[in-house]
């Protein structure tokens, strides 16, 4: 009875045994699935983060938030980006070369300035050899003194004036005066005075001015006398 009840007793505590490993296995599944499913969500919410954060980039008043609109924007933004990129690094090569120019120029005048700097030098040490050589080489020449001339001053005579601008004011003196001036003719001119010229002068008006002139002189050897 002993032997014959022990293998059942094993049997049916065999059974419950092999019929608990599926309901683990159940039970271990359901975790992942809830995994993937959280790690999938979290995915999307990042995802959308930076959709915005992109939108907001290209142009923060945009009304459009579609990932479809925004990935065309930011395309278009990258070949433009790109474009300029590249029109930056033709200026650049530009430039180098430029510089490239500049520098060999520089170059050129310094070696320019070098030996203009060595001609000052050797034309200075030619001055100082000459002025060792032959110091009076320095000396300015005296200036030769022009002779004076006396200018001598003509005598100085008093004519009286013509006779016939004489006459014209006397003329015009010894005329009434009117109460109401008249009017003058439109062409009238006015005399101007003729002054002799020394071929013109009489015979006795120059001997008269020469005996002035004679007596003065005799006065004054008289003081230089006395």
């Amino acid at each position: 009875m002993i032997s014959n009840s022990t293998p059942s007793m094993g049997r049916v505590a065999v059974k419950p045994v092999h019929g608990s490993v599926p309901s683990k296995k159940i039970r271990g599944k359901l975790p992942k699935k809830i995994h993937k499913a959280e790690r999938e969500k979290l995915k999307r919410d990042h995802l959308n983060e930076l959709f915005f954060e992109l939108s907001h980039a290209l142009d923060p008043t945009r009304q459009n938030n579609g990932k479809a609109a925004i990935l065309s924007d930011t395309t278009k933004l990258l070949r433009d980006l790109i474009t300029h990129v590249g029109s930056l690094k033709r200026e650049n090569t530009a430039l180098l070369n430029e510089s490239h120019y500049v520098t060999v120029e520089k170059n050129e005048l310094e070696d320019d300035n070098a030996a203009l700097q060595g001609d000052i030098d050797r034309l200075q040490s030619q001055i100082q050899e000459s002025i060792q050589r032959d110091p009076s080489s320095l000396q300015e020449p005296n200036c030769t003194a022009l002779p004076s001339q006396n200018s001598s001053v003509a005598p100085v005579f008093v004519v009286p004036l013509n006779q016939d601008l004489q006459q014209a004011l006397a003329d015009i003196a010894a005329a009434p005066l009117s109460s109401s001036p008249k009017p003058s003719p439109p062409h009238i001119t006015r005399p101007h005075a003729r002054y002799p010229t020394p071929d013109s002068w009489s015979l006795e008006f120059l001997s008269r001015n020469m005996e002035a002139s004679g007596g003065a002189l005799n006065g004054w050897h008289g003081v230089d006398e006395a």
